[in-house]
């Protein structure tokens, strides 16, 4: 087995002769982070929708970590990203981040659904969200990013809150 050196994209780009100007998300930057709580109730059904917060297309998510109280016997959702209101509210990947995640095993505090579902890859963690819905264009609006309810609520959590990090 052979000893290799790697380097990231980043890396690369500054090591390069001549050297290459990284940009976004590569360049160096703000972390910016939205955070929405939704409040929830024990009968909300299955197919319900709760919208945590907005994000421009060009945003490169960086984390989507959700808190809430346990869900004590059933209440699974599905998180993922819609079309604003104003763009007709129509879901582009309801499961995007994370796929009938359970409430039931909590309490969680800042769990970590970036990558969970699989969806969003972590290579893709490297471009922005209009890219790694699979847009070949930006197509400079901005998401929301949402929950579906998969399995019917029973018993709590009474309030979801969201924080999704990202940069620009």
């Amino acid at each position: 087995m052979a000893v290799v050196n790697r380097n990231s994209t980043a890396i690369s780009n500054e090591t390069a002769t001549p050297s290459v100007a990284n940009s976004p998300p590569f360049a160096e930057g703000f972390i910016r982070e939205v955070i929405g709580s939704v409040a929830s109730a024990a009968d909300d059904s299955a197919t319900s929708i709760g919208r945590f917060v907005r994000v421009p297309s060009n945003a490169c998510i960086t984390a989507v970590l959700l808190s809430c109280a346990d869900a004590t016997t059933a209440g699974n959702i599905d998180v993922g990203v819609y079309q604003t209101t104003e763009n007709g509210g129509a879901v582009v990947d309801a499961d995007f981040f994370a796929a009938a995640f359970a409430l039931t095993n909590g309490p969680y505090s800042n769990q970590d659904l970036t990558f969970l579902s699989g969806q969003y890859s972590i290579a893709e963690g490297d471009t922005p969200l209009w890219s790694a819905l699979g847009l070949t264009a930006d197509p400079q609006r901005d998401y929301d990013i949402a929950y579906t309810i998969t399995t019917t609520f029973n018993g709590g959590p009474t309030r979801i809150r969201l924080a999704v990090d990202y940069t620009l």
